[in-house]
């Protein structure tokens, strides 16, 4: 594993290098050597995904590196799936410990499963906090209560930039108020009404808290049972709004059963079906929601770094400049 991170930082020119230690470091460590400024990036990164998402290291160079190892590429492919791609590289038949503070440091286990497959990246977003499940719940009726009456219910209990996805017409509408018009509509133009089944929904909550809950429930028009229904939430904390949970995106996903004989045992199976999704891992484009969100939060804290390693060195000019003005008169 430190081979590999070795191997690929080596490729950096100079100035990358140097740059890239500076980030890394935050300017405390002023050695110039290469040597010892990978060995800085490496032993002060807590994980290999963290040392590859870096700004400074480009997907351009991660394409580089992978062709050099002669693995193949689909193309088009991102950025996160390129890092994930060289860890696996790096960790073929071994253990990994995102958390482990000797992350670069494991010896081989031909027997270990590598922890950053499927399986676990979708069992490390399921949440077992008391505080998420009750969440989960008192949100869930909030939400359905004053969506169905329209009352206590705006574009303002959404970020601005908010999406929500229609699954059966794979369209997506985007902003507060549009959202809003959207989900408006369902209960004013086609007159529905959403029961939620509050007691087995799902949650999921990412490492940058980004917080996934999906619903499930029965969908009507006045007396009728049209169907079934399966909505989910993203909700992320806003400092704007007393850092309190706004709807970051919603998916929603409505399934009407036929209305001849029979739709009874439709509305059954299509119910069981539901029972049954609740025990399985979270879906595979949730997983890839929660990834892709905290990347861009990484990516973000990345330019924040940068920005600060920037602006400490522009201090540092300015101050040798000023002692360089008093030395002169």
């Amino acid at each position: 594993m430190k081979k590999g991170a070795t191997e690929l930082l080596s490729m950096l020119s100079d100035s990358e290098l140097m740059s890239l230690k500076d980030t890394v470091t935050k300017s405390m460590n002023p050695t110039n050597n290469r040597l010892d400024a990978i060995e800085a990036c490496i032993s002060l990164s807590q994980s290999a995904f963290e040392l590859l998402r870096r700004k400074k290291i480009r997907r351009d160079f991660l394409l580089q590196y992978l062709a050099r190892k002669s693995i193949s590429i689909s193309p088009g492919i991102d950025k996160v799936r390129l890092v994930k791609m060289i860890v696996e590289y790096w960790n073929t038949n071994k253990v990994i410990d995102c958390n482990s503070g000797d992350y670069f440091n494991h010896q081989e286990s031909p027997q270990a499963v590598c922890l950053i497959d499927q399986q676990h990246s979708q069992h490390q977003y399921q949440s077992t906090s008391n505080y998420i499940q009750q969440l989960s719940e008192q949100f869930t009726e909030w939400f359905y209560t004053n969506w169905n009456d329209l009352k206590n219910f705006g574009p303002e209990h959404f970020f601005h930039d908010v999406f929500l996805v229609i699954t059966q017409e794979n369209r997506r509408i985007t902003g507060s108020q549009n959202v809003y018009d959207h989900l408006r509509d369902c209960i004013v133009k086609y007159n529905l009404k959403f029961n939620p089944n509050v007691n087995n929904n799902q949650i999921y909550e990412s490492p940058h808290g980004l917080v996934m809950i999906l619903v499930h429930g029965t969908v009507h028009q006045q007396t009728t049972c049209l169907g079934i229904f399966e909505q989910t939430f993203g909700l992320v904390r806003d400092p704007a709004r007393g850092n309190n949970y706004i709807i970051k995106m919603i998916y929603l996903d409505v399934r009407i059963t036929q209305t001849q004989t029979g739709s009874n045992d439709a509305l059954q199976q299509q119910q069981q079906q539901q029972q049954m999704n609740l025990h399985l891992p979270p879906p595979a484009f949730l997983v890839d929601i929660m990834r892709r969100y905290d990347s861009e939060q990484q990516m973000m804290s990345d330019d924040d770094d940068d920005d600060k390693t920037q602006s400490d060195k522009d201090d540092d000019e300015l101050d040798l400049k000023i002692v360089r003005y008093r030395d002169k008169e």
